[in-house]
Formats: structure tokens, sequence, C-alpha cells
């Protein structure tokens, strides 16, 4: 798999957190605030947006999957004039916010701060790496990727991935809804998708290190949900091919 690719999938939060205490924080989360994270989230998203992505992104999927051509004009039109892209402002706008909904206590509010921004900007150095910044398909793609991962225990393949992206920045560009967002409001969605990809992606990091089943677990049904959220699809339901996701 290509470097970039498998850094973003698992080293994103090691690469950019050296300090042991800035991932010890990830334990089993309690239902309360797994409850407040997701009524967070939640109210960061529109749903009818997503819901019209979903739908369009089945069909450019299967359309896709079926012919290389169309796979490779989807690449081509996603680098070249990237429909989901924003311009952001230079501060993070729900970094804070999130790791609030996970804790009361100040210190674990400190060190999830910090662990979510510096994973935020290893994910972004990959995402200049591979040509696709401030792109929420790129985000989106992040997200679907890292709790496929994490639920399954197998990386997608690079080109999977990518073909993923490109078929996003189509589905989202083709959304009315989407189309209607300012740059502010895209980079909340933006945001959003990058911590729900973090927050699996940490746990199962630490669980991975500690050899701890029962928090491998948990994790896995955080990235299970997640993966349903933002495809609309039971987990079990999804598989990446060596081109790309296909339903079953």
């Amino acid at each position: 798999m290509n470097p970039s690719i498998k850094v973003i999938l698992t080293t994103v939060l090691l690469a950019a957190v050296s300090a042991k205490p800035a991932l010890a924080q990830f334990g089993a989360p309690s239902s309360l605030s797994f409850s407040n994270m997701n009524a967070y989230l939640s109210v960061q998203k529109n749903a009818a947006l997503v819901r019209q992505t979903q739908s369009n992104l089945n069909s450019i999927n299967r359309r896709n999957n079926s012919s290389q051509n169309a796979q490779a004009t989807a690449r081509t039109q996603a680098q070249n004039t990237p429909k989901t892209t924003f311009r952001p402002v230079q501060q993070r706008l729900l970094v804070t916010q999130f790791a609030r909904s996970l804790s009361n206590d100040p210190t674990i509010v400190r060190q999830s701060t910090q662990a979510f921004t510096e994973g935020f900007k290893a994910f972004e150095e990959e995402a200049r790496r591979l040509g696709r910044p401030n792109n929420v398909a790129m985000a989106f793609t992040y997200l679907v990727g890292v709790c496929y991962m994490v639920y399954y225990g197998e990386e997608p393949s690079e080109a999977a991935l990518m073909n993923l992206q490109a078929n996003s920045d189509a589905a989202f560009g083709a959304s009315s809804a989407f189309q209607a967002l300012n740059s502010q409001e895209r980079q909340k969605l933006y945001e959003t998708f990058v911590l729900m990809a973090t927050l699996p992606l940490a746990g199962y990091t630490v669980a991975t290190e500690q050899n701890d089943q029962e928090l491998l677990n948990t994790y896995r049904e955080i990235a299970g949900v997640a993966l349903e959220t933002a495809l609309g699809v039971r987990p079990d339901r999804l598989r990446f091919t060596a081109t790309g996701l296909e339903l079953r």
C-alpha cells in the first residue's frame, strides 16, 4: 500500500502525538459520553444532505465500479476540478467543543484537544500530498477507510480509497444541499468527518498496543456506527474490493 495512505489509516495519531498521555484518555467511552458525542456531531451534519449524498454515491459507485474508463474520468475530475473544496478559516471550528462532548474532566479535554488537533495536522499533510487539501470528499473517504479498517481489521487498497474519494466528490457535488453550503458550513462537515474517524482510530491504536480485546471490540462497535451513519447501510453489507467500495 502507498505509504501516504497507510499513514492516514493507521498511524496518524501516533505519528502526530508522541506523548503517551495524549492517547491515554481513549479508554472505553461511557454510554453517556458516546451519546453526548453523537448528539453533538448530529447537530453538525445536515441529515438531508447526507441522505442525498448516500443515494448519489450508491449510484456512482455502481456505475464506475463496472467501468475502468468511467472511474478514471471521475478521478481526473476530482483531481482537476474538485467539487467539495472550501476556503478554510485559520482556527478549527469543532475540535474543542467535540473534546468537551466526550468528558467534563479539564485534563482529558485538554489532552483530547491536543490529540485531535495534531491528528488533523497529520491528516491534512497527507491530503495535501495527495493533491486534495480542504476537501470534504477526502475527509469522508478518511472516515470510511479508517472505520472500515477498525471494523474489519483490513486496510482498503490505495486504488479503492482514491476511487471512493473521486466518487464521493461527485456525489457531494451533485447534491443541491451541499452546493448551497458556504465555506464555513463545508468546513464544519469536513471537521465532523475527520473527528468521527479520529476517535475510533485512536481507540483502535491504544487497544492494539495494549492487546486489549474488550477495548478493541468497543471501538469496533463505534466504527460500525460511524460507517452506518456515513453510508446509510449496515457495515456488514460493505466490502472494499481492489477497485472500490461495494454494497453486498
